[in-house]
C-alpha cells in the first residue's frame, strides 16, 4: 500500500490518537496511542532515544505513528518514567527502570488492543534498550534504527560535550571527564544537557550494551544505519547483524539529525520507506 508522506501529519479520520497515562508500578507513564478504526491485529511500539536525542526526534515518531496506523497497524510511543511527560525527576528513574517501562508498556499495549502480532523499534539508545528486552518479550520482530552499540563509548561522550559547555558558559574547563566520572562514583549528580545524571545510572547503562554479545532472538531484524555515506556500512553494524539469526542491514542517508536540528524532515521519506518495505515483507499489512 502507497501512502503520501508529505501528508502524513494532516488531519486523518481513519485513525484515533489517544493520549493516556499507563500505571507501572505505582508509577505514571505517559502513552501516546495511534490506533486504526478497523479492526486491528498488529501493532508496534515505539522506543525513544536517550534525553535530548528524543527531544529532537519525537516528530519523527509521531511522522511514523500516523503513517503505521494509517496501513492498519496500531502504534504507541511513551516516556520513560522521569522523562518527558511522564511522572518523576529525571534522576529518580535508574537504567532497569527503562526496560521495565519498554516490557510494561508492550505488554498492556498488546493485552488491552488483543494484539497478535507485535514489533518493537527503537532509535538510537532507545534500539539498544528494545533490544535488551528481547528475552522477555519476544516480539515477531525488531527494527532498529542508529542503535547505540558501544553504550560506554556513548555515554562518556554525553559528559564530553558537557565539557565543551564549560567552555562556551566560562570560557575555560572547570572540570574535565574524568573529574565528572569520579564525583559520580562518589555519589554526586552531574547535570548534562539539563539531565541531571547519577552514578547507578550512567555506569549501568555504560555496562549494557550491545558490543559483543549474541542473541538467540528467532525473529526478522532490520538494522538502519543513518549516515552521509551509505555506501560503506560501518564494522560494529556488521557485527550486529551477524549477532542475530535472522539479522540485514540497510543503509540510508541521513535525512535528519538527533545530535542538532541543522537538517530536518518529519516523515524521512528513504527511513521510513526501508521500514515499511520491511513491515510489509513480515506480513504486517
Amino acid at each position: 500500500m502507497q501512502i503520501d508522506l508529505t501528508k502524513i501529519n494532516n488531519p486523518n479520520d481513519s485513525i484515533a490518537e489517544n493520549h493516556v497515562f499507563f500505571k507501572r508500578d505505582d508509577k505514571h507513564l505517559f502513552t501516546a496511542e495511534y490506533i486504526p478504526k478497523r479492526t486491528v491485529e498488529k501493532g508496534v511500539v515505539l522506543c525513544a532515544p536517550f534525553a535530548e536525542e528524543k527531544v529532537r526526534t519525537v516528530r519523527i515518531f509521531i511522522s511514523l505513528s500516523r503513517a503505521l496506523a494509517t496501513l492498519g497497524i496500531a502504534v504507541v510511543y511513551f516516556d520513560y518514567f522521569g522523562d518527558g511527560d511522564s511522572e518523576g525527576a529525571f534522576e529518580d528513574a535508574d537504567f532497569d527502570d527503562r526496560l521495565k517501562d519498554i516490557r510494561a508498556v508492550y505488554n498492556n499495549f498488546q493485552k488491552k488492543h488483543n494484539l497478535q502480532r507485535m514489533g518493537l523499534l527503537g532509535l538510537r539508545w532507545g534500539g539498544t534498550l528494545a533490544t535488551l528486552c528481547l528475552d522477555a518479550l519476544q516480539p515477531d520482530l525488531l527494527v532498529l534504527w542508529e542503535p547505540v552499540v558501544d553504550t560506554e563509548k556513548y555515554f562518556f561522550n554525553h559528559l564530553r560535550s558537557h565539557v565543551a559547555a564549560q567552555m562556551l558558559v566560562d570560557g575555560k574547563v572547570t572540570k574535565n571527564r574524568d573529574e565528572m566520572v569520579e564525583e559520580l562514583r562518589n555519589g554526586q549528580i552531574h547535570m548534562v544537557e539539563g539531565y541531571n545524571l547519577t552514578g547507578d545510572f550512567f555506569f549501568k547503562a555504560q555496562q549494557e550494551g550491545l558490543l559483543g554479545k549474541q542473541f538467540s532472538y528467532p525473529g526478522k531484524v532490520q538494522i538502519v544505519q543513518i549516515s552521509g555515506n551509505p555506501a560503506r556500512i560501518r564494522p560494529e553494524l556488521v557485527t550486529l547483524k551477524e549477532a542475530f539469526p535472522e539479522g540485514e542491514i540497510v543503509a540510508v542517508p541521513r535525512e535528519f539529525e538527533w545530535e542538532k536540528t541543522e537538517t530536518w524532515q518529519p516523515a524521512p521519506p528513504e527511513l521510513f520507506a526501508k521500514t515499511l518495505e520491511f513491515l510489509e515483507e513480515n506480513d504486517f499489512f
